[in-house]
């Protein structure tokens, strides 16, 4: 019998991140103007996955859901918490490169995803909710799968569609998308 790794679920996944990053007992908060010592702190990365086995992947400023067998491997998505919004919801900035995935109203009033260029390090740094950014992290109906609910559009989350190579957006529980992600921490 082999000593297999215990693959942790993603809510202890969570619980890790906070703990990490959780602020330090004690600490006065810095004088208007200044900012808070650096600290070497970097983002988790994950690769995610659909149910469909579909990874999620930025091409061109655009979040698409690619197949697994596909030449083009899923992006490592880079993972802060937002401190400033209640932890036992895991609030979470997401991002890839120097990109943050935001949420924001279409031209029809629809809510969508979108790909900005912003440092979600900056984010998480910053003393403000950042809503638009956020994403609650739940697990998703089973320990290995987890979902994102937009903070700025309570009950939509980040979703795919059952076709391969089509762009990720935000739809609400019980549509035909994908709500559900399987998730790899990378070393």
């Amino acid at each position: 019998m082999g000593n297999k790794a215990h693959k942790k679920m993603w809510e202890e996944e969570m619980v890790d991140l906070f703990n990490e990053y959780k602020p330090i007992p004690g600490c006065p908060e810095p004088p208007e103007g200044h900012s808070v010592p650096e600290v070497l702190k970097v983002p988790w990365l994950f690769q995610f996955w659909d149910i469909s086995h579909k990874f999620l992947s930025v091409m061109n400023n655009t979040l698409i859901a690619t197949p697994q067998n596909s030449n083009s491997p899923g992006s490592s998505f880079a993972v802060f918490p937002n401190t400033c919004l209640d932890p036992k919801k895991n609030p979470i900035f997401m991002g890839v490169g120097n990109c943050a995935v935001s949420c924001r109203k279409s031209g029809d009033g629809q809510p969508q995803l979108q790909v900005m260029e912003k440092d979600i390090e900056m984010l998480y740094k910053a003393p403000e909710e950042f809503k638009n950014f956020t994403f609650y992290s739940m697990s998703g109906g089973r320990p290995e799968t987890c979902s994102f609910e937009s903070a700025e559009f309570p009950g939509w989350f980040i979703s795919t569609s059952s076709e391969p190579n089509k762009p990720i957006g935000l739809s609400q529980r019980g549509g035909p998308e994908n709500i559900l992600f399987y998730f790899e921490k990378k070393k």
